[in-house]
């Protein structure tokens, strides 16, 4: 395994080569293709204008040939020496035929002139002719052939055009060559710093330094966007991990107090101090509860973490639940003075686990009772809304501060105003809550403001 991994990092390559050679490439393809569609476009593009052009310098011979043999009243040597000056001076071959399409004079090209002295045949296939009759005095006496080059890049100054245009696109494909190499790294280090200084943030956080992250500045959105979020993991493991250190501090002070009252009360009743009597059995009791109660908190996050929440549903209605939830708490509320509204919408019917949604009204009402002030207010509503259920409780109590309320429902989590009050939470309420909740397919989520009170909005979407 060791050795295979070790392989294919060895057979990897640099980002940074890789698009050093991708830069390079589409580069070259670049000027590769300018070239070849800018020769085809002289080849193809132009060849109709080039054809239309020569149609009319064809009949522009064929009016001379006609005038010069008017003139001659014939063929006379005089007259073909001067058709074969006019067709070397427009780059043309031109063969006379007789009526019978027999060929009986050719002018010949500056390459084969050499031939037709000889008395050759002119049958350069290079050329392309085109046949127009030779009339004389309104009658064909024969017909006459004009031969051009068939390509339409034919004549010196042609050719050098086009040979000046690729040696253009050479210098440029050559030029282009020599640039990406030299800017290819640059732009590559440009480009990669972002990603090398996110690739040393993520070693940061694997070596649990999320204080010192490097800053990434980068104008590409997704490096931003992705620097932003490699930051916020970092925050986030830093703040589990100050959770986790706060989570130990508090379950040893959760376990400390009540141990200790049992250690001081058992030493006491063994060394005779104290006798067994009902009251101080009864304090024994209750210490034992709290430390049962954690232990069941703790066993029901472990639960909730490795989702094994398993709800059993049935048809209950929401309204009586809730109002036997509150009346149970109606005691407590009296022996704080604190006063207890309700306003529940009557018969609301609701398809979940009576247990689970019990624990979660019972949560949010407890919390309400501890942080509430005496003659403060807490206010718990039920209302069917066109599409969800609606569980409200808002209470004047110490509240909590802004930068806390996004994590409140973390685990062990207690803010600080709530851990100066002394009010015994190990923070796992709100956690268990949330998540009752969402596996109800509901939601949850807090408004609070320091001294003025907090609200708890529960929404379940309607079956």
């Amino acid at each position: 395994m060791g050795l295979d991994t070790s392989l294919k990092v060895n057979s990897m390559t640099r980002i940074s080569r890789q698009l050093g050679k991708y830069f390079i490439f589409v580069a070259m393809l670049s000027i590769g293709f300018i070239t070849l569609v800018t020769n085809i476009s002289i080849n193809l593009f132009f060849s109709d204008y080039i054809k239309e052009t020569r149609s009319r310098d064809d009949l522009k011979v064929v009016q001379y040939v006609e005038q010069v043999y008017g003139d001659s009243n014939g063929l006379a040597p005089q007259s073909l020496m001067s058709i074969m000056h006019y067709a070397y001076s427009e780059a043309v071959t031109i063969r006379l035929r007789d009526i019978q399409n027999n060929i009986i004079w050719s002018s010949g090209t500056p390459e084969t002139m050499h031939d037709m002295m000889r008395g050759k045949e002119d049958n350069d296939s290079s050329l392309s002719f085109r046949s127009y009759p030779l009339n004389y005095k309104g009658n064909k006496i024969g017909t006459i052939d004009v031969g051009r080059p068939r390509s339409i890049i034919s004549s010196v100054e042609d050719k050098q055009f086009l040979r000046t245009i690729n040696s253009a696109f050479a210098v440029a494909f050559l030029f282009s060559l020599i640039i990406a190499i030299l800017y290819s790294s640059r732009i590559s280090k440009k480009f990669l710093t972002p990603i090398y200084l996110i690739k040393e943030n993520a070693k940061l956080i694997e070596d649990g330094k999320y204080k010192k992250l490097y800053e990434v500045i980068t104008n590409t959105y997704e490096l931003h966007d992705l620097s932003l979020s490699v930051k916020e993991l970092a925050e986030r493991l830093n703040y589990q991990d100050v959770l986790r250190k706060r989570m130990t501090s508090d379950i040893a002070h959760e376990l400390r107090t009540p141990l200790s009252t049992l250690q001081s009360h058992i030493e006491a009743f063994m060394d005779g101090v104290w006798a067994p009597d009902i009251e101080k059995l009864s304090i024994v009791y209750s210490e034992i509860t709290r430390l049962t109660k954690l232990i069941k908190e703790l066993s029901d996050l472990s639960i909730i973490e490795s989702d094994e929440i398993k709800l059993n549903k049935s048809e209950i209605n929401l309204s009586e639940l809730l109002s036997n939830i509150v009346e149970s708490f109606e005691p407590l509320f009296i022996s704080k003075n604190i006063h207890l509204y309700k306003e529940i919408q009557g018969d609301i019917q609701f398809l979940g686990d009576e247990d689970r949604l019990n624990r979660v009204f019972i949560n949010i009402l407890s919390n309400a009772c501890k942080y509430t002030n005496e003659d403060g207010d807490v206010r718990v509503s039920l209302e069917q809304l066109k599409d969800v259920i609606r569980v409200t409780v808002e209470d004047t109590g110490i509240g909590i501060p802004k930068e806390d309320i996004k994590h409140v429902f973390e685990r062990f989590y207690r803010s600080d105003l709530s851990r100066s009050r002394g009010t015994g939470g190990t923070g796992i309420g709100l956690t268990i809550t949330r998540a009752l909740v969402e596996a109800h397919g509901g939601r949850v989520r807090i408004e609070s403001e320091v001294g003025k009170g907090t609200k708890v909005i529960i929404e379940f979407a309607i079956n």
